[in-house]
């Protein structure tokens, strides 16, 4: 894509439900798993080290086009 990396993510929980959705944006793999860990610290109410949170996480890499990348990031909750 251009040099450029991006990502976008959807965070699902242990039944696959969607609990986040993290927009399309610049950033390489380590950049893209620290955005995800810390979204998901903070939708837990137990803190945690972001070590144990990592290790609790399951990354699900696709390499795609930036346009579905932008897709994955634009869509929404249900509860929403």
């Amino acid at each position: 894509m251009n040099g450029n990396s991006y990502f976008s993510a959807q965070v699902f929980d242990i039944r696959m439900r969607l609990i986040a959705v993290i927009p399309f944006q610049y950033g390489d793999n380590s950049h893209a798993e620290d955005t995800i860990v810390n979204t998901v610290q903070s939708i837990n109410e137990i803190h945690e080290h972001k070590h144990d949170t990592r290790r609790k996480i399951y990354f699900d890499r696709n390499d795609t086009t930036k346009r579905d990348c932008k897709a994955l990031g634009e869509a929404t909750m249900e509860d929403e």
